[in-house]
């Protein structure tokens, strides 16, 4: 359980997905969750927000997508964990995110259980 307050970023263009991390962390009362539809939007926020931890789609449209938003957090001064979320498994892009930075990649789907766990070993 996540006893200490926790701001969690979640970057992605689908609404049912930002809607599962939601109500994933809707009993955990320290958590709060903020949303962004593509990385442009993420990116602004992670600014605004400084969030301890991202959970980041890495296919959205616009100008950013998720690697190039990892690479921008991890070359700012807030350093927080980055877990990518993508359809993609192979091992060539999970090389890819784990070069742009990624602390973590995960391979969708991702059940609530395993969203909370990450954001538990994290923040603890």
């Amino acid at each position: 359980m996540i006893e200490k307050n926790v701001k969690l970023l979640v970057v992605d263009d689908n609404a049912l997905i930002r809607t599962l991390v939601r109500l994933s962390f809707k009993r955990q009362s320290h958590v709060e969750v903020f949303e962004a539809v593509d990385g442009s939007e993420g990116l602004k926020l992670f600014h605004e927000v400084q969030p301890d931890i991202v959970l980041s789609d890495i296919m959205m449209p616009g100008e950013i997508d998720g690697l190039s938003l990892c690479k921008q957090i991890k070359a700012s001064e807030n350093k927080c964990p980055v877990v990518l979320i993508s359809a993609k498994g192979q091992q060539s892009d999970i090389d890819l995110g784990m070069a742009a930075g990624a602390d973590v990649y995960k391979v969708k789907p991702l059940s609530p259980s395993d969203l909370i766990l990450i954001v538990e070993n994290f923040t603890a």
